[in-house]
C-alpha cells in the first residue's frame, strides 16, 4: 500500500523521473549545501527507483507518463496546503533565506494566492503591475510562460487542477493556459517585482537548470566538476555552443527570448546540436 503523508501545511515537491536519477545526487547536494535548515519535508517524485538519504523522502509514481501524471498522483500522497515546486535540475547557487519564504507563504496564505513565483531566474517581468509598495506584483495567465514550472509556490489544489494526465513539463508551460481557459479555472497568480529579485528569490544555477533538452548545460557541468559530480557528466550529451549561445538571451527582459526559443525548439525537435 502506498504510504499517504499526512497532515503538513507546506511540503517541497521535486518533480523527477528515473530517466533523470543523474540529477538526484546534485540536487539533493545543492539543498543540503544551500538550505541547511530548511523546515519543509522534501519529497522527489520518481518512477521507481529511490536513494537513501536522510530527511529526502522519494515517493514512486510508477511507470513515466508525463509531468502532469507523475504529478498529480504525488499530490494525491501528499496531504499538506501548500507545495514549492522544483524541477530536479534546479541546482540551487545561493543560501535559501528561510524567514524571505516563510513571509511569502504567508503572504500567499492570507492573500489567498495559488501561485506565486519565487524564481530568480524567472523570464517574465509584471512590474508594471506592482501591488502597492509591496515586492509583489499580479501575474495574469494570459501570455504564454506566464504560467511555468519555475520554483514557486503553490496552492496544491490548484496545482493539482492543471496536472493533465499526459502533459509533460513543456506541455504545461505552452498549453497549460489553453486549458484553464478551457476548463474556466481560476488561478489568481504573483509574481516578485524584478528589483526584488536579488533578496526576494531563490536562485538556481541558469534559467533552463543543469538539464536543458535532455542535455547538460554549462552551467550544470560547471557545477558539477566544482561540487564533485563530474563522474555524472558521461550520463549525457552536453549542449552544443551555438545552442548555448541562444540560451544565453533567455534573461529577464530581453526582447530575444521568444525568437530565440521557437529556434531552439526548431533544433531539438530536428536533433541538431551545435
Amino acid at each position: 500500500m502506498e504510504q499517504v503523508f499526512k497532515n503538513m501545511e507546506t511540503a517541497i515537491v521535486i518533480s523527477s523521473c528515473d530517466i533523470f536519477s543523474d540529477c538526484w545526487l546534485p540536487m539533493i547536494h545543492s539543498l543540503q549545501k544551500n538550505w541547511p535548515e530548511c523546515p519543509y519535508p522534501i519529497f522527489f517524485i520518481s518512477n521507481f527507483k529511490k536513494i537513501e538519504e536522510k530527511g529526502i523522502h522519494f515517493i514512486n509514481v510508477g511507470e513515466d507518463k508525463g509531468f502532469g501524471s507523475n504529478t498529480k498522483k504525488a499530490l494525491e500522497l501528499i496531504e499538506a496546503n501548500y507545495i514549492i515546486l522544483f524541477l530536479d535540475d534546479f541546482f540551487l547557487d545561493d543560501a535559501v533565506d528561510n524567514v524571505m519564504v516563510n513571509d511569502h507563504l504567508n503572504h500567499c496564505i492570507q492573500n489567498n494566492i495559488d501561485f506565486l513565483k519565487i524564481d530568480y531566474r524567472d523570464i517574465i517581468y509584471r512590474d508594471e503591475l506592482r501591488i502597492g509598495q509591496s515586492v509583489y506584483c499580479a501575474n495574469p495567465l494570459n501570455i504564454k510562460y506566464s504560467l511555468n514550472t519555475a520554483i514557486a509556490i503553490w496552492k496544491k489544489n490548484a496545482l493539482y487542477s492543471l496536472c493533465v494526465d499526459g502533459f509533460t513539463a513543456w506541455d504545461f508551460e505552452r498549453k497549460g493556459i489553453v486549458y484553464l481557459r478551457k476548463h474556466n479555472l481560476k488561478i489568481i497568480s504573483e509574481t516578485i517585482i524584478s528589483t526584488s529579485f536579488d533578496k526576494m528569490t531563490i536562485k538556481k544555477i541558469c534559467g533552463t537548470g543543469a538539464v536543458g533538452r535532455g542535455k547538460w548545460t554549462a552551467e550544470g557541468i560547471k557545477y558539477l566538476k566544482e561540487n564533485g559530480f563530474s563522474y555524472l557528466i558521461k550520463n549525457r550529451e552536453t549542449e552544443g555552443k551555438f545552442t548555448r549561445y541562444l540560451v544565453s538571451f533567455y534573461r529577464p527582459g530581453s526582447i530575444f527570448w521568444i525568437p530565440f526559443g521557437i529556434l531552439l525548439r526548431i533544433l531539438h525537435k530536428l536533433k541538431i546540436n551545435i
